[in-house]
């Protein structure tokens, strides 16, 4: 690649920099400095119309740079919404109950809540004490017939406790408020549904709403034609988008077999739509500037047409962009780097919401583009000739391959694991998902013309989708199909990606020095990681996970770990603690039923009821007064570091501390709230420690 046929990618690079110091850094941006950036700007733009010796270009390339990473870092800072004047979040002590009003800005979510994001027009803390206020609040609802009848647009009153959003409550796990925070969220509030009150609809934007219109209207479409929810959710996934109806079963089955891309309305659907179009139009006696201009119209007015009747969700409008700049790019007889399209099109995202940067669907649609573009013609040239068919399949095979090389440091990282079969499974969600792609379109066409024909047509369809499950869920069956429990750092995704930056020089410039430094941070990745494994191999460690109304607490052991739970789900258990296993780099679960009595002899592992002994501490885990015996202060010779209670135990603090005095008090989720706060009153009456493992997070106490 010429980097002079991609000056989009010198402009882009500076302004991610900045976006990214933004992100880390808190000083904020005072308006002298503001003011400041704007004139030097300014400078620099009549500074380009005068010539210079050729000999100090580098000196106008570096105030351009940093000029750029400026506007990054002061874009950034005045995109967040507590930055906005009159933030309704001022000089407020959090938690609070308000009354807010507010319009709904994006279409709400739905699952076991309903998710509304809420800009805020006014707040008080009365109904008639209201004030002009601004800010975004995320409202959860529950579900029934009137929050689900909430759309885009929709003006609402709701009372509540607003409080800011909270971050993850066990170690390792998702991180939620960052989550939010990239979609320029930060304070939240949990509402019931007698405290909401509709004032009036059809508020916002007219392209968000026509856009999220067509998308309600399409999915009642395809509610008449795929009746059983599997069919129906996968449908709604592969046309629109639309991902709330998934089962934990059908989101496992895709994640594991690589085809999760093919649920979520991305470049990929936009391709074949281009594709056809461009097949379709070149039939047409369309020739000279004109007829290429007219071509361009069409085809751009098509998939933004597209774009609207999926809902124009994040992803689609990522690849509408994309294309969209290419077609321009042609239309004005220029070359159109598909590095140049790239770049100008994250540029101009980013310009447009510097958050998306953050967002790990913008991430990996512009790595499986990269590395498309690049290794997928690299592979194709070194495979064998074949004929048509054979070779069409293996086309589909290496755009997988090189979509997979492309992400490789970004699936690592976000999913921790790697899906095997994804060659396997991309032919049939690749092919399956165009001939979809197309029959929906068709079936959309057809239900408006002759409902007889759309009700036949819709069984095909219908039977299609099924078929594109059934091979999906089969595939995930086979065996050794997913390589989980990866756990790759940041600066990990790091290394591996400039590994795979120096692999790629190297392959184009067909120069091996480059390859030294691929091997030598390749290396580097594989010491540190044995390095992190031969340190974690003497860890001991006990967690007290945060599990609502649940009680889950694990003892690392080196690379194996005890588990004392109760009556917990297999779903409950690997959201709260899988990740933290993984980052521990756990080979052995070993099961230690929490109701179990007796003694259990493992290594520095001791455990009788309700005594943990470890690492030479022992713990004490009551569940119920009757479990504390009389008189024991020192089970197994030593003092009582800890207590931890649960599942509402009939304690008294004072009698506690005088059993086991000194020991921390851990309570942990499976307590009920109001026993939290009596306990946490006692302990504050008399000065002593406590852990609540409800509002603190998971207690670790590492030996």
């Amino acid at each position: 690649m010429n980097p002079r046929l991609a000056p989009f990618l010198r402009l882009l690079l500076p302004f991610v920099l900045g976006i990214i110091l933004a992100d880390i850094l808190v000083l904020q941006v005072p308006a002298y400095v503001s003011n400041g950036f704007v004139a030097a700007m300014l400078v620099l733009v009549l500074a380009a119309w005068y010539r210079y010796a050729y000999r100090w270009r580098w000196l106008y390339g570096s105030a351009s740079a940093l000029l750029l990473v400026a506007a990054g870092y002061i874009h950034t800072k005045s995109h967040d919404e507590r930055a906005q004047s009159g933030h309704f979040a001022t000089d407020v002590q959090f938690p609070q109950q308000l009354f807010v009003l507010g319009t709904v800005y994006e279409a709400p979510s739905r699952g076991s809540k309903v998710k509304v994001p809420l800009r805020i027009e006014a707040v008080g803390n009365t109904a008639g004490s209201l004030e002009h206020a601004t800010g975004n609040l995320l409202v959860f609802l529950n579900a029934d017939s009137l929050s689900e009848n909430i759309r885009y647009g929709d003006r609402l009153m709701v009372a509540g406790v607003v409080r800011a959003t909270e971050g993850p409550k066990n170690p390792h796990a998702f991180d939620y408020r960052r989550y939010l925070a990239t979609q320029n969220i930060h304070f939240q509030a949990f509402v019931q549904t007698d405290s909401l009150t509709v004032l009036g609809t059809g508020q916002g934007n007219v392209f968000w709403r026509v856009a999220y219109h067509c998308r309600d209207r399409l999915l009642g479409l395809l509610q008449r034609h795929f009746p059983t929810p599997d069919e129906y959710a996968a449908a709604s996934a592969l046309l629109v988008g639309y991902r709330d109806d998934l089962s934990d079963e059908m989101r496992a089955a895709y994640a594991e077999t690589g085809s999760m891309h093919a649920l979520a309305v991305s470049g990929t659907h936009v391709g074949f739509l281009y594709t056809g179009l461009m097949l379709g139009l070149g039939r047409l006696p369309l020739r000279g500037r004109s007829g290429r201009l007219l071509q361009t119209a069409l085809v751009l007015a098509a998939i933004w047409a597209f774009t609207l009747l999926t809902g124009a969700t994040a992803s689609v409008l990522r690849a509408s962009v994309m294309f969209s700049t290419y077609l321009l790019g042609k239309a004005l007889y220029r070359e159109a780097p598909v590095w140049n399209v790239l770049a100008a099109s994250a540029f101009g995202l980013l310009v447009f919401n510097p958050y998306f940067l953050f967002d790990a669907g913008f991430q990996l649609s512009y790595a499986a583009v990269a590395g498309m573009v690049f290794f997928y013609p690299k592979l194709y040239r070194l495979s064998p000739p074949l004929t048509r068919w054979p070779d069409e399949a293996l086309k589909v095979l290496l755009v997988g391959v090189a979509a997979q090389l492309g992400t490789l440091p970004l699936t690592l990282y976000y999913f921790n694991q790697f899906p095997l079969y994804f060659w396997l499974s991309g032919w049939v969600v690749v092919l399956g998902g165009a001939l979809f792609l197309w029959g929906g379109a068709l079936l959309v066409l057809l239900d408006v013309l002759n409902g007889v024909v759309a009700e036949l047509f819709g069984k095909l369809l219908y039977g299609l989708v099924w078929g594109i499950n059934w091979c999906v869920f089969r595939i995930s069956e086979l065996p050794f199909g997913v390589v989980s429990g990866i756990w790759l750092e940041v600066w990990g995704a790091v290394l591996l990606t400039l590994v795979l930056l120096f692999v790629a020089v190297a392959w184009e410039t067909r120069r091996g020095r480059f390859l030294m430094p691929a091997v030598g941070l390749l290396a580097l990745l594989f010491w540190q990681n044995a390095r992190i494994k031969v340190h974690q191999a003497q860890q001991q460690q006990v967690v007290v996970y945060h599990v609502n109304r649940q009680h889950l607490v694990d003892c690392f052991d080196g690379l194996q770990v005890f588990r004392l739970r109760d009556s917990l789900g297999e779903k409950q258990e690997k959201f709260a603690a899988q990740r933290n296993r993984w980052a521990l780099r756990v080979e052995k679960e070993t099961e230690l039923p929490y109701e179990k009595s007796g003694l259990n002899v493992t290594s520095r592992f001791l455990y009788r009821e309700p005594f943990l002994f470890v690492g030479g501490k022992t713990i004490a885990i009551i569940n119920d007064a009757s479990l504390v015996p009389a008189g024991v202060t020192q089970p197994f010779g030593l003092p009582v570091a800890a207590v931890v209670l649960t599942h509402n135990a009939r304690v008294n603090i004072a009698d506690c501390l005088v059993q086991f005095p000194g020991a921390l008090l851990v309570f942990d989720a499976g307590n009920k709230p109001w026993r939290v706060e009596k306990w946490k009153k006692a302990c504050d009456d008399i000065q002593v420690p406590y852990h609540d493992v409800r509002t603190n997070g998971a207690w670790v106490l590492n030996l």
